[in-house]
């Protein structure tokens, strides 16, 4: 007869709700209660208050079949892992916190992380798939991976993993291995393979210099505890080296990378004290990369690193193409790099277009660039730089989620130092707009309507001011209002300047920027508020407003278009409802 099975039947009856007894009737134990059967502890569940974090059988069956018989193999073993997902008394999910840790039966302790940005929960990195099942003596949560005791902290196990003793001996010749014992660290530590990609010069440089090589050790350490579950594509991370470098994590299908090629190749290693991810290169913060690498490498021009960036083959050709060269490596400039990608994204036509009109292309590629050396530390929100073809661009920065545009395409990666200046990589390419707001509704044959009401209420001078962003209806977004209500409208010119007011917002709104529930203060009169909501279908003004053409952008501001007419809350009685 199987065990869990003579549990049901057996033990059932006899304890009732006991946690032992749940675990028995419900089919995803079944290994877990095989193995609690094995190792004697139903009698010691059954007459304590605990909190049980239950593996389900695919979390078993994920282990290496060799830890899994190795376990089944010997008690004490498996005694001592059982025990480690068992605390004493009832901890509910309410009462768990980030960071806490709690004392298990076999006198180690787990490490709860709360990760608010998708809402999961891990306990010692394995994510909680479902919490607070309850029995009369105590609470149950399922866990989707069993936990491994580590066998000390994060130097512990760092000295006993032969793939990082390059790591081990950096981290002792700089004499911070204290500062790695710290609790609630994340580790991405480079493997000797890592350290051997650096050339030689680097290396001889990094070990020549306590201070250098403690600032490089520290960039790669987080001080918080970041499992996999908790990871997501873009987050920056600020590290624990004296500025407090930031590294950006990228997340996709095949896997985490930090920074531009620190892919993780084992995750999630657990230690008393944090968690450690093996990376296949080390990483360098951004104001070392000049000195250290680019320099001894390339020469570091603008052009130079372009060059040996496989992400920028269609800038570089376009740039020669253009005979830019030369000119890009005799001054000092910011260059914003659009990606392969970004190209790839423009529609066909246009892409052809530039490369087959110098003169286009050449106005095109001197709007990415700017004279002189504009670090990000330098921009702020709504700041305006000529660039080299004699427009400006706009930077513009959204507090609440970091990121960055410039004319509404978003900075990606920032300050690649160079010799003679520094680049920003871009998402899209930045196309020169053809002029301010009222020029850019003039030459849109679809918001005619909106053009000669905003003539008629004779607020062209207004939208030609700086820094606005335009939720401009299209001309089918006016034909939806009823005929009475664009009377009402075109008869009161007080009325209708409030109308279009409220469809202007005194700040630049670029897409990257917006957010769900976001509300934004108008130009009319009273300032009234429009709420935005986001999802993966796009994004809506107010109620019904969608956004059909997103980041048009002009010499002042930027442009969407939306498929109907916003009213004021204080206008709407009056206009759409009186009318019945």
């Amino acid at each position: 007869m199987h065990l869990a099975y003579f549990l049901c039947v057996m033990v059932g009856p006899a304890f009732g709700a006991l946690t032992v007894d749940i675990l028995a009737h419900d089919s995803r134990f079944t290994t877990l209660v095989d193995l609690v059967v094995k190792a004697g502890l139903v009698n010691t569940l059954n007459t304590g208050t605990y909190t049980i974090f239950a593996p389900t059988n695919d979390a078993f069956n994920a282990l290496p079949p060799a830890t899994l018989s190795g376990l089944a193999n010997d008690v004490n073993a498996l005694t001592n892992v059982l025990k480690y997902h068992v605390v004493q008394n009832k901890i509910m999910k309410s009462s768990a916190s980030n960071e806490l840790t709690i004392a298990t039966l076999n006198g180690q302790k787990v490490r709860f992380n709360i990760y608010s940005h998708n809402n999961k929960v891990t306990v010692q990195g394995s994510e909680v798939i479902e919490f607070d099942k309850v029995a009369s003596n105590g609470v149950i949560h399922v866990l989707n991976n069993v936990m491994l005791p580590p066998e000390g902290d994060i130097v512990d196990i760092v000295a006993k993993t032969s793939d990082v003793s390059t790591l081990l001996s950096l981290v002792q010749q700089a004499g911070i291995a204290s500062a790695l014992k710290g609790d609630a660290l994340t580790v991405f530590a480079p493997t000797n393979a890592a350290f051997a990609r650096l050339p030689s010069s680097v290396v001889n440089k990094i070990t020549s210099n306590t201070g250098l090589l403690t600032e490089i050790l520290e960039y790669h350490v987080v001080p918080h505890t970041e499992y996999s579950p908790g990871l997501y594509n873009r987050e920056f991370l600020r590290t624990l080296d004296r500025n407090h470098d930031i590294i950006q994590l990228h997340t996709d299908s095949t896997g985490v990378r930090v920074n531009r090629n620190g892919h993780v190749t084992k995750a999630n290693i657990g230690t008393t004290n944090g968690v450690i991810h093996l990376i296949d290169h080390v990483l360098i913060p951004a104001r070392y990369y000049l000195t250290l690498l680019v320099g001894p490498a390339f020469g570091a021009l603008t052009v130079d690193i372009l060059t040996h960036d496989s992400r920028f083959t269609t800038l570089v050709d376009l740039v020669v193409k253009a005979g830019l060269v030369n000119t890009l490596n005799t001054g000092t400039y910011t260059i914003f790099a659009p990606t392969n990608d970004a190209f790839n994204a423009l529609p066909p036509a246009t892409l052809s277009g530039l490369a087959n009109d110098v003169n286009a292309l050449t106005n095109v590629l001197k709007y990415h660039v700017v004279q002189n050396k504009i670090m990000k530390s330098s921009a702020s929100n709504e700041l305006t730089i000529a660039t080299l073809n004699g427009q400006k661009v706009r930077f513009n920065i959204y507090s609440h989620n970091n990121k960055v545009t410039v004319q509404g395409s978003e900075v990606i990666e920032f300050d690649k130092v160079a010799s003679n200046g520094v680049i920003h990589v871009l998402n899209n390419v930045m196309l020169p707009p053809e002029g301010d707001i009222v020029d850019i509704v003039t030459k849109t044959s679809n918001v005619s309507t909106l053009l000669s009401l905003v003539q008629q209420a004779g607020i062209a001078s207004a939208l030609q001011g700086d820094a606005l962003t335009v939720f401009a209806p299209t001309n089918a977004a006016f034909a939806r209002l009823p005929k009475t209500v664009v009377n009402k409208l075109t008869s009161n010119t007080g009325l209708l300047t409030e109308i279009l007011e409220y469809h202007v917002v005194p700040h630049t709104e670029y897409s990257p920027g917006l957010y769900n529930r976001e509300f934004l203060r108008t130009l009319d009169r009273n300032h009234d508020i429009i709420q935005l909501h986001t999802d993966s279908t796009g994004v809506r003004v107010n109620r019904n407003g969608h956004v059909t053409k997103a980041n048009i952008g002009t010499t002042n501001g930027v442009i969407h278009l939306i498929d109907h007419v916003l009213i004021p809350a204080r206008y709407y009685l009056t206009l759409l409802v009186g009318k019945k």
